[in-house]
C-alpha cells in the first residue's frame, strides 16, 4: 500500500505543539479523515442497502485486522473493553441481513501492511501506538450514530445494527470515558509517545481507507 504524498505523517508536524492527546489526534488525522467525510459513498444522498453491504464487509476486515492490537492494549489498560466483540457480530448480521452474494470477510491484509509500516521500532512505543488506533476505532463509533439517523429511514427495514451501535447516548457516555482515560495515559508522557499514538491513529485511517477504496468508495 502506497501512501498519498500529502498523507505521508510527519510526527513533528502533528503531534507536539498541544499537551491534550485528543488534539493531537484530531489534527494528526484531519486530512485522512475530512476525505473520508466527503467520498464515503455511505454519507451519500442516494446511498444503497448494497452501499451499506459493502461498507460492513470492509469495516468486518479492518476490525479483525484490528483486533489482536485492540486485546492488547486491554490487557495493558484493563477496565474498558477495547475490543468489543458486539462490533463484529453486529456487522456479520448485518450483512447476512442483507442478503447479498458477498464473500466472508477476513481480517484486512492492506490494514495488517499499514500497521506494520508504522508501527514504532521501541517497544516501549507500542502501547502508546494502540491508543492511537483505538482512538480511531472508537470515533468511528460516533460516525456510525450520525450515519444511523441519516440512513435508517432510507434503508429500513434492515436495523443497521451496526451502526445503531449502542443506540441513545451509549455511543456518547463510551466516547466520554475513552477521552478521559487516553488524556489519564498521556498526562505525563514524551513526545516521542505522542508521535506513536498519532501514527498509529493515522495507520487505522490508511487501512480503512484502503479496505473501502477496495470496496468501491472513490478515496
Amino acid at each position: 500500500m502506497s501512501l498519498r504524498p500529502s498523507d505521508a505523517f510527519s510526527p513533528t508536524a502533528s503531534a507536539p505543539g498541544t499537551a491534550d492527546p485528543l488534539t493531537a489526534l484530531r489534527r494528526a488525522t484531519q486530512t485522512r479523515h475530512a476525505r473520508l467525510d466527503a467520498h464515503l459513498p455511505l454519507a451519500q444522498p442516494d446511498a444503497s442497502l448494497r452501499d451499506y453491504a459493502l461498507h460492513a464487509q470492509a469495516l468486518s476486515g479492518w476490525l479483525a485486522a484490528l483486533a489482536p492490537e485492540l486485546q492488547a492494549l486491554q490487557s495493558q489498560a484493563p477496565g474498558f473493553t477495547f475490543d468489543d466483540p458486539a462490533r463484529l457480530a453486529a456487522l456479520q448480521a448485518d450483512l447476512r441481513d442483507t442478503g447479498l452474494p458477498l464473500a466472508p470477510p477476513a481480517p484486512s491484509a492492506a490494514t495488517q501492511q499499514a500497521l506494520r509500516q508504522a508501527r514504532p521500532a521501541a517497544p516501549d512505543r507500542h502501547a502508546a501506538f494502540r491508543w492511537g488506533l483505538a482512538y480511531v476505532v472508537e470515533g468511528s463509533q460516533l460516525g456510525g450514530q450520525v450515519l444511523h439517523r441519516r440512513l435508517a429511514p432510507r434503508l429500513a427495514p434492515h436495523p443497521l445494527r451496526y451502526l445503531q451501535g449502542s443506540g441513545g447516548s451509549g455511543a456518547g457516555v463510551r466516547w466520554r470515558e475513552f477521552v478521559e482515560r487516553l488524556r489519564g495515559e498521556f498526562a505525563a508522557v514524551p513526545p516521542e509517545a505522542m508521535e506513536a499514538a498519532c501514527a498509529g491513529a493515522c495507520a487505522a485511517f490508511d487501512g480503512l481507507e484502503s479496505d473501502l477504496r477496495a470496496a468501491g468508495a472513490p478515496l
